[in-house]
C-alpha cells in the first residue's frame, strides 16, 4: 500500500542519507520499509532529478542509483 508520496527532495536526501531530511520524514520512510508499504515519487519528481543533474546540481549516478533502487524489490525501491 503507498502509504505517502515523496517529493523530490525528500526522495534524494533519503536515498543518500542526507541529514536535511527530517526525522518525521526518515522515520516515516524507515517504518514503511518495515511494514512492507510504499511511498510513491510522482513522475515529475523524477523529470526534476533529471533536470538537476543537466544543471549540474547533482551527479549523474545519483539519478542512475535512484533507478536502480525503484527497480529494486527488496531496497529502497520497494518503498518509493
Amino acid at each position: 500500500m503507498i502509504v505517502a508520496i515523496a517529493d523530490t527532495h525528500a526522495a534524494i536526501w533519503y536515498l543518500f542519507s542526507d541529514p536535511r531530511l527530517g526525522r518525521a520524514a526518515s522515520a516515516l520512510i524507515d517504518r514503511a520499509i518495515a511494514d512492507g508499504d510504499h511511498i510513491g515519487v510522482s513522475a515529475i519528481s523524477l523529470s526534476e532529478m533529471v533536470y538537476l543533474v543537466e544543471k549540474q546540481r547533482i551527479p549523474a549516478s545519483n539519478l542512475d542509483d535512484l533507478y536502480a533502487e525503484l527497480g529494486n524489490p527488496r531496497g529502497y525501491g520497494s518503498v518509493l
